[in-house]
């Protein structure tokens, strides 16, 4: 699946949420393997989903969201791939997730205020890749994080805060590092790296 449909995938769960009033909340797990865990935890807001699919070996999920609407999709192909997904607060949240390979992880965190809105798209392929994708939203625009990480020991630190705010980060090859940060609104920025690669920027304010 390639980086822009995991973003169509991910602003559809948003736009479509708020169509329902008062939904019920689902969880659909498949898994195909061994050794692979999942465990899917939805708090009161309404319309909340989840959708885990599994396919390898000693592979781990963990959700836990309890904000309006709520979205996770998730795929896992490989072995000891790990996600940790974590959606709170009043703000609508979307993460759209394919990992493959061996020995990934990703952890996302989301939050924020009524109003607000998170999407989060992540696409990682190889081995040794890691990932930390952070959000918080202000009442706005959405924030969006598009990451694609394909390679090896690749690692990114990726954090917004505000509204309007869109980061796409491009991981290629091994031994990438990208810390990045934006706070305020309508900010943009797109990073690529091609290998051995070590970045870290901080962008704050308005445009």
């Amino acid at each position: 699946m390639k980086r822009r449909d995991l973003w169509l995938l991910a602003a559809g769960a948003l736009s479509a949420g708020p169509g329902v009033a008062m939904a019920q909340s689902t969880a659909t797990i498949d898994q195909s393997g061994t050794g692979l865990s999942a465990a899917v935890a939805q708090g009161q807001h309404p319309g909340q989903s989840v959708t885990i699919e599994q396919i390898g070996s000693a592979g781990g999920v963990d959700v836990a969201q309890d904000a309006p609407h709520a979205a996770v999709d998730i795929t896992l192909t490989g072995d000891a791939l790990r996600a940790d997904i974590v959606q709170q607060g009043d703000a609508l949240a979307a993460v759209t997730l394919a990992m493959e390979g061996s020995d990934g992880t990703v952890g996302v965190r989301q939050s924020g205020a009524p109003g607000g809105s998170n999407i989060a798209s992540i696409w990682q392929s190889g081995q040794a890749n890691s990932a930390l994708v952070t959000q918080q939203a202000d009442a706005g625009a959405a924030n969006h994080i598009g990451l694609l990480q394909d390679g090896i020991g690749n690692i990114a630190m990726l954090t917004q805060t505000g509204a309007g705010n869109a980061l796409d980060v491009t991981q290629q090859g091994n031994d990438n590092l990208a810390a990045i940060d934006q706070i305020g609104t309508g900010l943009i920025l797109q990073i690529l790296q091609e290998g051995g690669a070590s970045i870290g920027i901080t962008q704050t304010g308005s445009r």
